[in-house]
């Protein structure tokens, strides 16, 4: 019997959800680029701990935008809770996170603050530092003694990672580069506006086997992992998964064997809380060579229990250095606890998130590009692929309260195979017109929905501010 969850209901879920979708940066947490860990820090009573928040927002907000976790120190046995846990989060409400914004950032923005569980219960604030912005942030004043911040300081995120004042000629062409980027795709979205833009495809290859064979070994190497594990593990994604392939062709560039693990984590693209071909380093989850490609699978972490797996964080995913890469998923909204509504249940198998195809094949599309500029030179194309299974059953929803959705729009059809094949110099500034036509027939199998082009590109710019 299809089970279908009343929109009044979902209208009351986005809180809940997005807090699910920001714990994914609470499982194995480490610090990049885009996500950094602050101590438990007296936003109230000392100047000096304002400062250091405002330095870590100020360097986020220049780097495109990202996330701060509170509460967490690095130790020799990983990042774990730090101590003098205050009783209440009382320092880190909103108001008082945004006005440290307000003194410390020009242009000023607002910060998002959500007090989030990590699996064991524990409760961390996570600060969503936006991106997006048009001219570099500065400081307007510093901190105490200007031992933290420094006025009209301008800072950036470098590796390591950390917060520090651009230096060099290229730390300030990508400084100003992605500000001219974010002015461009303002005036791109004004376009759109006014006329739908097409990007032609490439011309499908005349032999197109070998990432049909590809995705077959991939297939075959989880099945393997798998075996072992009862029927309804969550690795075993038994309430359906989806799969995302893709070959890329050129002419490839001259590295080593020991150099791909480097290449790999650079070309790592992270807009949300749970990227894809997530590169981890810990023992136990890091990836290894396997048959020539690097394999990488999640669903057999030592540090949690089997009961732990769940679908939608047991990524097996595999990349050949030829440019070759596949990534198997479970659905996140079969990861939703079950919850009563009258006779409606809300549990795996019954929801498809109207949001999350566009967030999940747009950022593997920008890391199909970016490996793409790694492993290749000049001129390259892609061709990618994406396959749905366990659609039948499921009702088309929405856990964002600004959009509405018919109500019962269900999939009969249990699976689904997208293609295309693009330039991948064209993927970044036309994703809007590469993704809307690859996944509207996914959508038309829920009950005809047409799948708006300006929602394609209202969840896109979502995505890649973070704004979620």
């Amino acid at each position: 019997m299809v089970r279908c969850v009343p929109l009044s209901y979902l209208l009351d879920m986005p809180i809940e959800i997005s807090r699910e979708r920001l714990a994914d940066l609470l499982v194995d947490p480490r610090e990049d680029l885009d996500f950094e860990i602050k101590n438990w820090l007296d936003l109230k009573g000392s100047n000096h701990d304002r400062a250091i928040l405002a330095k870590a927002v100020l360097a986020l907000a220049n780097h495109g935008g990202g996330f701060i976790a509170l509460g967490l120190t690095e130790t020799h046995a990983g990042i774990v809770e730090a101590p003098e846990r205050p009783s209440t989060f009382d320092n880190y409400g909103q108001d008082l996170i945004n006005g440290i914004v307000q003194k410390y950032c020009d242009p000023p923005f607002h910060c998002s603050v959500h007090i989030v569980s990590d699996e064991a219960g524990a409760l961390f604030p996570i600060v969503h530092v936006p991106g997006g912005h048009r001219v570099p942030v500065r400081a307007c004043r510093a901190g105490p003694n200007g031992s933290v911040v420094q006025s009209d300081a301008i800072y950036i995120r470098k590796p390591g990672p950390r917060s520090e004042k651009p230096q060099t000629a290229l730390e300030w062409d990508e400084l100003l580069a992605r500000c001219l980027r974010n002015r461009r795709d303002e005036m791109l979205d004004q376009i759109r506006d006014l006329i739908t833009g097409v990007v032609p495809q490439v011309d499908e290859p005349v032999e197109t086997d070998s990432l049909e064979d590809w995705i077959a070994s991939g297939f075959e190497r989880w099945n393997r992992l798998v075996q072992r594990l009862p029927e309804d593990a969550g690795p075993r994604f038994p309430h359906g998964h989806y799969c995302i392939a893709y070959e890329i062709r050129g002419e490839r560039r001259q590295f080593g064997p020991a150099d791909v693990p480097a290449l790999l984590r650079a070309s790592a693209v992270r807009h949300t809380g749970w990227p894809p071909f997530w590169y981890p380093t810990r023992e136990g989850i890091e990836p290894y060579p396997m048959d020539g490609a690097v394999e990488c699978w999640l669903g057999n972490d030592p540090r949690r229990s089997l009961k732990e797996h769940d679908a939608a964080h047991s990524d097996f995913w595999r990349i050949h250095p030829e440019g070759l890469a596949f990534l198997l998923r479970g659905y996140q909204e079969d990861t939703m606890e079950e919850k009563p509504l009258g006779l409606t249940r809300i549990g795996p198998a019954t929801a498809f998130d109207i949001s999350l195809p566009v967030w999940r094949v747009g950022e593997a599309m920008l890391h199909a590009q970016s490996l793409a500029a790694k492993l290749f030179e000049g001129p390259t194309s892609i061709r990618f692929m994406a396959r749905y299974s366990g659609l039948d059953g499921r009702c088309l929803i929405s856990v964002d309260p600004s959009r509405s959705l018919p109500h019962g729009q269900v999939a009969r059809q249990n699976s689904i195979s997208l293609v295309t094949h693009v330039e991948a110099q064209a993927i970044d500034v036309n994703l809007p017109e590469i993704i809307h036509p690859l996944l509207a027939p996914l959508y038309a199998l829920f009950d005809f929905f047409d799948l708006p082009m300006q929602l394609v590109v209202d969840e896109l710019v979502r995505m890649r501010s973070g704004n979620f």
